[in-house]
């Protein structure tokens, strides 16, 4: 690439890297050009998956074959990135060390199918996030390993007389609701190790609702009670409990979140003490706030520091962190800019050049039982039954895929 090419380098590809690459096409990079015509902007995502995953619909999918179909929420990158041509490359591979070569940053790739392969960039987002217990919830570097565990569940779902969800986070929730309803022949049982939506810091109401939809759904709740071990058999599986009993099922789906943090290419001074990648509040990697090599270094989705791990939140994540990349580039280049102001969130007002966007993510949250009811709060009031079948219940979001893997979403610029 010749000296005007900017290379951007995006580590990961599911909701984080898929969103940010498209918003940078598309809103970013126009409002660069203007303020140099000669800048050439490319990005590279590097990513072991092939496919994206929309994994908010896992819940429901995973309960019959015909509830949502794999190609509905398996998708090719290729294809939602072809659109920009000689602009974007993707590479499948997983970054296995960061570092600098002649002043510039460096990723040491390993890439699919054997080999490695030196990439150079001038900026970096990391988006790589967790990873799940379960390949159920999140790719597991390969999307064939989620396609085969909701196939998995779909096929034995029918077949069972008990299961047992390990979580009660929106997940575990989703997922006990569903299949109480899709196999209601199923006794389901909930284990929450501290209260359900604990982390979620809804109020005691949507708690108490909650609660009761998922006893008239006849799932059995246990709260306070941590799941210690599982020994799995030809038979079922026995699940020891915090509490020193054990209940014995014929299947056991872990939804309890990240088991593992996608860090292990990152700089530990990069890293807080839960392995999360410490940032600003323009999402801008700090380190250990004595380290040049965090220049032009930008972090977005679950493994940033503090992180709910929530797409509503990685909505908002990915305009800021945008913004920030296209100021910092602006003034490297001669150009003036401001901070986020009232209009900074249409495109073109507020000011002539790049403008940095506050993180403001809607205060939301959605969580079906079942197609026809759930709990939720918006703005910290609970929202009626009504809001929520329409709003997530009915058909799980999926009205949203197409347009987050095309960057529809975001209005080209």
């Amino acid at each position: 690439m010749d000296s005007s090419t900017h290379e951007i380098i995006v580590l990961g590809a599911n909701f984080g890297g898929v969103n940010l690459t498209h918003y940078l096409h598309r809103q970013i990079f126009p409002v660069l050009k203007k303020l140099d015509a000669s800048l050439k902007p490319h990005v590279t995502i590097v990513s072991p998956n092939s496919h994206f995953f929309y994994k908010v619909a896992a819940p429901r999918a995973l309960t019959k074959a015909n509830a949502i179909p794999n190609d509905d929420i398996f998708k090719p990158l290729v294809k939602a990135f072809e659109q920009y041509g000689g602009a974007n490359t993707l590479i499948q591979g997983k970054a296995i060390s960061l570092g600098h070569n002649n002043g510039k940053g460096t990723v040491e790739v390993e890439k699919v199918g054997g080999g490695k392969q030196t990439l150079r960039y001038d900026s970096l987002f990391i988006c790589t996030g967790t990873t799940s217990a379960s390949p159920l919830w999140t790719i597991q570097d390969n999307h064939r390993l989620s396609v085969e565990a909701l196939e998995e569940m779909q096929g034995r779902l029918p077949r069972v007389k008990s299961a047992l969800v390990a979580g009660a986070g929106p997940v575990g929730i989703e997922t006990a609701g569903e299949i109480a309803f899709a196999h209601p022949h199923v006794e389901v049982t909930l284990v929450a190790g501290g209260e359900i939506l604990e982390k979620q810091n809804v109020g005691s109401s949507t708690v108490s609702k909650a609660k009761k939809q998922l006893a008239d759904a006849k799932v059995e709740l246990l709260t306070n009670v941590s799941v210690k071990d599982t020994v799995s058999t030809a038979t079922g599986t026995t699940v020891q409990l915090g509490d020193g009993s054990s209940k014995t099922v014929d299947l056991f789906i872990d939804a309890r979140g990240a088991a593992k943090i996608n860090n292990e290419f990152i700089p530990t001074s990069w890293l807080d003490q839960t392995g999360r990648v410490k940032s600003d509040k323009g999402f801008r990697v700090t380190g250990d706030g004595n380290s040049s090599d965090v220049s032009s270094v930008y972090v977005v989705g679950d493994i940033v520091s503090g992180s709910r791990n929530t797409a509503i939140e990685l909505d908002a994540q990915v305009p800021t962190a945008a913004s920030s990349f296209a100021v910092d580039l602006a003034r490297k280049l001669g150009h003036e800019t401001t901070s986020g102001g009232l209009l900074s969130w249409i495109p073109g007002m507020g000011a002539s050049g790049p403008t940095e966007k506050d993180f403001k993510p809607m205060n939301a949250i959605l969580v079906p039982i079942g197609p026809n009811g759930g709990v939720g709060q918006i703005m910290g009031f609970n929202a009626p039954t009504f809001m929520i079948k329409k709003g997530k219940s009915e058909k799980f979001l999926m009205e949203l895929v197409e347009p987050a893997v095309s960057g529809t979403k975001y209005a080209q610029l």
